[in-house]
């Protein structure tokens, strides 16, 4: 068995085999010690509350707040309501879709007031198609039997 070399740095052990090559690549632009480095904070989360519904020129208008640390603004995201009657949604499931909908919107900017939102056919596909029922499982039919020989044992 070979011997190990263990270098120390900061409290932390590297072990490793005769022979091994170790190299030590800088961070850039990091200047100091590692606590005197800049961590950047996590993004804060979005939280959104549904408000309520009111029908308005044909379509259904879903109010919704978001609030994104000590920001908050007031979203409307609506469905046409010919979507509904043509199945393309449920009415049960319109709060669920504008709120997945405000949420991809909302991913990664700022939060910022909004004459409205609108669910697209391509959104109400793309929801439908994410909530789909599990396809159900089938017993496959058996494999047929291999043929077995007669009671007699032979042939006659």
């Amino acid at each position: 068995m070979s011997e190990t070399v263990r270098l120390v740095s900061d409290g932390e052990e590297l072990v490793l085999a005769v022979g091994e090559a170790f190299r030590v690549h800088p961070i850039p632009d990091a200047a100091g010690p590692a606590a005197a480095r800049k961590v950047e904070p996590a993004p804060e989360r979005v939280a959104i509350q549904y408000v309520g519904f009111k029908d308005v020129e044909g379509r259904r208008e879903y109010a919704l707040n978001a609030r994104r640390g000590d920001q908050t603004c007031r979203y409307v995201v609506w469905i046409d309501l010919a979507a509904f009657s043509a199945r393309q949604a449920l009415l049960q499931d319109g709060p669920d879709i504008c709120y997945q909908k405000l949420m991809r919107e909302l991913a990664e900017v700022e939060l910022q007031a909004s004459d409205g939102i609108g669910v697209t056919e391509g959104d109400l596909t793309a929801y439908r198609a994410s909530h789909a029922p599990p396809a159900r499982r089938t017993m496959s039919p058996r494999p047929p039997e291999a043929a077995k020989p007669s009671p007699g044992g032979g042939a006659a």
